[in-house]
């Protein structure tokens, strides 16, 4: 974080004095942060628009709190609602360069917005230059009645919510997608497979129905998840005492942030968690909905899968489907085309199980009465939101829409061998289809010719 002239303005914290850049909407915490902690491929808080939001709102709402109960003046509080709604309004990149991982807790998350809130409404509420943190200061107030704890372990649900919401959509529509392709493929046969070997035949219908029931098996999972993300611990304010925020402060948070965030077409219907130690102790409903999520991946990467053996070929593989050609499939062979796109979905599933076991692994390492690991758990759950997303929309525009199947092909593999002893076996019994499928010795035409008057005989 450098100023545009490199002129500095000087800080003092509790560790002492340090240069910040001058025109710098931020503080001496965030400097520390960024240079304590320098960025090398990971994210900046301001990369987490979900979860900045959250936060914002959840600072906004203790604003109103605070005003309302008389905690603050009510000028300072507006000033720090207004500097709030003019970060939702018109978002500051810039102004939250502060390092995903920067030390246990996610309190450079936390000091950074709140030094940005108090250094916007001191210059626009009273005229005062950035650094001054007066008449506003950061933790003073800005921080007022809740801490980072339960500041950013409520922003964290929130922002989790409403990454979710997009997944859910897309991961439905691609549901609705195979289902319709079921009804318009019902009349095609196609030869089912156990340990990839010939086994039966099935309709069309019947394996895409169960691909989509699959994956609504395991959206319905994270969705009960993600429901319970909507119990949070504002107001749990160090290692879940309720005792450190003002008893009218915990009685009307959660209420107010209710209306603000119904009002910004956010989820709302906000709870307290039942356990306020238990939220400090470890952050349960943000790993339970990814390992949900986790599983919903793992699920997709087989899909993926299985279109591209379906899809493989054109004439040496199995050939049962034609998947979209979106882009030449190597730089020696002429026409090859691959199946990329599902190779894309894999790729995006075996990246948000990684984000998962990440998740996973702060269980492993929270000690006592206080879990530091939020910021692991949060930036990799929305990152597993997005990749997850991104890879359902394009598996579902750039190839499910568009696959068609190969008519000729499955019929033929409908009534091969193993699937017309099997029609014989219903036909006329186990042992007359033994017989049969010992004289054939493998000759699929001879079964067919029994499977066709065996047929006849019966009607």
């Amino acid at each position: 974080m450098t100023s545009k002239g490199g002129l500095t303005r000087q800080e003092r914290d509790s560790i002492g004095m340090l240069d910040v850049p001058q025109d710098a909407v931020s503080g001496i915490q965030t400097q520390r942060a960024v240079l304590l902690y320098p960025l090398a491929g990971a994210g900046r808080f301001s990369d987490y628009p979900a979860l900045l939001t959250a936060m914002l709102h959840v600072k906004k709402a203790a604003a109103r709190v605070n005003i309302e109960t008389g905690a603050i003046d009510p000028a300072m509080g507006e000033a720090i609602i207004a500097a709030a709604d003019d970060l939702l309004a018109r978002p500051r990149p810039g102004a939250f360069p502060v390092h995903a991982f920067h030390g246990g807790g996610g309190i450079s998350f936390n000091m950074n917005l709140n030094e940005v809130l108090a250094n916007l409404a001191n210059k626009a509420g009273f005229g005062a230059e950035y650094g001054s943190y007066a008449p506003i200061h950061p933790n003073d107030h800005a921080n007022l009645n809740h801490s980072t704890a339960d500041c950013l372990s409520t922003g964290c649900h929130i922002a989790a919510l409403t990454a979710f919401a997009g997944l859910a959509a897309e991961v439905e529509g691609l549901a609705g997608d195979l289902d319709r392709l079921g009804q318009d493929w019902a009349p095609l046969r196609k030869l089912a497979r156990t340990c990839l070997q010939d086994a039966v035949d099935i309709g069309f219908q019947d394996y895409l129905g169960g691909v989509s029931a699959s994956l609504r098996f395991n959206l319905e999972r994270a969705a009960r998840d993600a429901d319970a993300l909507r119990q949070v611990s504002i107001g749990g304010n160090i290692i879940g005492r309720s005792e450190d925020c003002e008893p009218a402060f915990f009685a009307r948070i959660i209420p107010v942030l209710n209306e603000q965030l119904a009002a910004a077409g956010l989820p709302a219907g906000l709870g307290r968690t039942a356990n306020l130690f238990a939220a400090s102790q470890a952050h349960d409903p943000l790993l339970a909905l990814g390992a949900s999520l986790e599983q919903l991946a793992r699920m997709l990467i087989r899909f993926a899968k299985d279109l591209r053996l379906m899809a493989s070929g054109p004439h040496g593989g199995l050939g049962e489907i034609r998947l979209p050609a979106v882009q030449p499939g190597s730089s020696a062979i002429p026409g090859k085309v691959n199946p990329t796109v599902p190779e894309f979905m894999v790729q995006c599933g075996m990246i948000a199980c990684g984000r998962a076991h990440a998740m996973a692994m702060t269980q492993d390492h929270g000690e006592m009465d206080y879990n530091p690991w939020e910021a692991v758990v949060i930036t990799s759950l929305l990152e597993m939101i997005a990749t997850l997303e991104s890879g359902v929309a394009t598996l579902r525009r750039n190839c499910v829409q568009g696959m068609r199947p190969d008519a000729a092909r499955n019929q033929d593999n409908a009534t091969s061998l193993l699937p017309s002893l099997i029609r014989l076996k219903q036909l006329k019994g186990y042992s007359h289809a033994s017989a049969v499928a010992k004289e054939a010795a493998g000759d699929v035409e001879i079964v067919r010719r029994r499977v066709a008057e065996a047929e006849a005989g019966r009607n």
